[in-house]
Order: C-alpha cells, then structure tokens, then sequence
C-alpha cells in the first residue's frame, strides 16, 4: 500500500465519548512505516484536548477523523507512562502528515498538530488540570478557567506558527512549542 489509510473505520461506540474498533485501521506513512490500530483498540478521541473542541472541532469528525483514530490507539489516554515521548513525537508527525493525506489544507493540518502537541504539554499538568478542561463526566463547561487558559495559549502558538505552518516546517513549530510551553 502507498501512503494512505487501510479503510475506513467500523466502530461502536462502548459509552461516553469512547469508541471500540470493529475492525483494524491503519495509515502507511510516506516512509512506508505502517501505524495499525488493531481491532478492539479503545479509542476516545484524547488526541485533541476537549477544550479546544470549539476552537478547532471535535475529533471524530472531518477530514482528520482516521488520523484522530490512529493517534489515539498510539498515544493513549493523556499522559499513558508507556508511551515515551519520543514515540509521541513520533505519532504526533504521523497524525500531521496522515491529516495532510486525508485533505486537510497546511493550515489546518499545522493548527491541528499544534493541537495535538498542547494534548502532550496538558497531559504534564497533573490529574487535576486534565479533569478540569475535559473530563468524561461533564455535559457542558462554561467559563473555566482552565478551559480558558488552555484556548488562549493554544491560539497564542498558532499566531507564533502561522509562518512555519505555511510552510510546514514541523521543526520551527516544534520549537516555537517548546518556547511557550517551557519559558
């Protein structure tokens, strides 16, 4: 298979927000490396932080929906300790360029990457902050502060990154991430 995804994904939905595979979803990178998400994958759409829903759209839908599918099985839920950072990195640039596959255009493709890459930072606050910008268990978040926060910083990147975006320089976006989220 050339670069691109394996099919589509059969899913069923198992409560809340979260998703069991059907049947196995993969993308074949540019390189040939192929990311499968196996069949019975827990998937729960993690890889965009649930306060940027309104910003930027909720992870099952759109043009990035099998990118979103795919990251969340390599990812896992937030800060998963078996996933080291490095792999992180790695499913972060796959989800960028597998979203550029599926028809996202620089810009979106760029901002969404921002996205998943503000997930990592968020995932480093702690339990307390996770829960407070996106738990399972709220039905409607209005006026938190954390939700707040998490907007702002993340459309403060994006105004920083719009030239490195346009030209899809994961490199500068990765370091122009690394100057807001680490002083």
């Amino acid at each position: 298979m050339a670069e691109g995804f394996s099919g589509g994904p059969v899913t069923r939905w198992t409560g809340g927000r979260n998703m069991r595979l059907v049947e196995a979803l993969s993308y074949e990178d540019r390189k040939g490396k192929i990311w499968e998400a196996p069949a019975g994958s827990e998937i729960n759409g993690a890889t965009i932080p649930r306060a940027l829903w309104t910003s930027i759209g909720a992870p099952f839908v759109g043009n990035y929906r099998r990118a979103t599918i795919v990251h969340d099985y390599f990812v896992g839920e937030l800060s998963n300790p078996a996933v080291t950072p490095a792999e992180r990195k790695a499913a972060d640039r796959m989800f960028y360029h597998a979203c550029r596959h599926d028809g996202c255009s620089r810009k979106f493709a760029g901002i969404l990457y921002v996205g998943v890459c503000l997930g990592t930072w968020i995932a480093t606050l702690g339990e307390p902050f996770q829960k407070s910008i996106g738990g399972d268990q709220l039905e409607y978040q209005r006026d938190v502060p954390e939700n707040e926060f998490a907007t702002q910083k993340f459309w403060q990147i994006v105004d920083d990154c719009d030239g490195a975006i346009e030209n899809e320089d994961l490199d500068a976006i990765d370091a122009i991430l690394k100057h807001h989220l680490t002083g």
